[in-house]
């Protein structure tokens, strides 16, 4: 061949995939990369050292040089090598690289005792103590994401609440008690109203217990729990990288433990309490003003009234007794329990991702705006079930945030 052929053969799509190919071999080839090609334009043939393919390594092996065998093929005139190899042995006397799931370590995916979308029935350890629907006492956790705050500090104390997230929070108390209220008097109890211990958490919570507050209704507020604060639970699919193992440990398992802290089913001893409490009630109004009955009683009785009748509607029908004979109608159980938990939109995330036993990786695909709501049902058998999520109706367009983005067109 003459310099001109050579140029024409190397420039051309069949050399540059020959040559190409031959580079790729690896690094204890690379002096045949570099030479084969002119050798093979000049016809040359040149026996180099190619690892072909070797059986797939069983479920569980690793790969090692007795799975790549080497043999020494000639390579022909003109064309790309025949095999490579499928797998790389690890250094001698190096450590095996841990296995990996995604891009991150294995080890740090979440696993479930049962596959998803299978249910693990015992999935918060009280299968043992669960008692029926009828019976028990079912659990609302409304998870509230703060409101918008001032994110140009990096000292907490002063990432406070704007003036617009300010006013979400207010909006976001009156919608709360509205939802309490309408349950109508006696049908539920507010367990508490929880927070995390960052500042736009703790300033959402205050202004949501005041608005709760002016409606007439008794909140306990609780004490601010670190557990609660914003963080990085898990690693996340689908991303460019993964996170760092020591910051996915340390947030992942405080959040896990908040998890466990609050979403549970109630028990025996739940209902029982709320049998107690009843009966406690029911004492002092038979007792209060020595047998006359209020404005507030009579009210509440006929509420009563009207409740059992349409009670009767629905388990009869039509043709239910007229409302003089309710006295033999059974209402349908009140043992609902309502527990508000002011914290953050990842933590909020990560909460709806483990409460339905979906895997957790996912839950950076879910978004949660300023002041939404959240809104779980954990039944006393271990049924749960999402109400809403991200639910901002009680809020305007021009208040609705995500962080430092307005509106919904971003």
């Amino acid at each position: 061949f003459s310099g001109t052929h050579l140029f024409a053969f190397l420039t051309s799509s069949r050399g540059r995939r020959a040559s190409t190919a031959v580079y790729m071999q690896g690094m204890h080839s690379r002096m045949y990369s570099r030479v084969l090609p002119l050798a093979a334009a000049v016809g040359i043939m040149v026996p180099p050292l190619l690892r072909v393919k070797s059986p797939a390594p069983s479920s569980g092996s690793s790969c090692d040089d007795s799975r790549v065998r080497k043999s020494l093929l000639p390579l022909p005139p003109f064309l790309p090598p025949r095999a490579v190899a499928l797998c790389e042995s690890p250094p001698a006397g190096g450590a095996a690289e841990e296995a990996k799931y995604y891009n991150f370590p294995a080890s740090q995916k979440f696993t479930y005792p049962v596959e998803p979308p299978l249910w693990d029935r015992n999935w918060d350890g009280l299968k043992d103590r669960s008692v029926s629907r009828k019976k028990g006492v079912t659990r609302h956790v409304i998870l509230v994401r703060h409101g918008q705050y001032d994110e140009t500090h990096k000292d907490d104390a002063r990432r406070i609440l704007t003036e617009l997230g300010r006013r979400q929070a207010k909006k976001t108390g009156e919608r709360l008690a509205e939802l309490i209220k309408a349950a109508g008097p006696g049908s539920l109890k507010v367990r508490a109203l929880r927070s995390s211990d960052m500042a736009r958490a703790k300033e959402t919570c205050d202004i949501i217990h005041s608005e709760i507050t002016k409606a007439g209704l008794e909140v306990s507020r609780s004490e601010p729990d670190k557990d609660l604060n914003e963080g990085r639970p898990c690693q996340v699919i689908p991303s460019s990288r993964p996170w760092k193992e020591e910051v996915i440990r340390k947030d992942g398992e405080r959040i896990e433990r908040a998890f466990k802290r609050y979403f549970f089913r109630s028990t025996e001893e739940a209902a029982e309490e709320v049998r107690a409490e009843k009966d406690e009630e029911k004492g002092a109004k038979a007792t209060e003003n020595n047998g006359v009955k209020t404005a507030q009683q009579v009210e509440e009785e006929s509420r009563g009234r009207i409740s059992r009748y349409v009670a009767a509607l629905w388990q009869h029908g039509p043709n239910a007794d007229n409302p003089s004979a309710d006295a033999t109608v059974t209402p349908p159980p009140s043992n609902h329990e309502f527990e508000i938990i002011v914290c953050h939109g990842n933590v909020i995330r990560y909460f709806f991702m483990r409460a339905l036993q979906l895997p957790p990786e996912a839950w950076l695909r879910l978004c949660t705006f300023n002041c939404s709501l959240a809104y779980f049902t954990l039944r006393s058998e271990g049924g749960v079930s999402c109400r809403s999520l991200g639910d901002m109706g009680h809020l305007t367009p021009e208040e609705i945030t995500f962080s430092g983005h307005h509106g919904l067109n971003w």
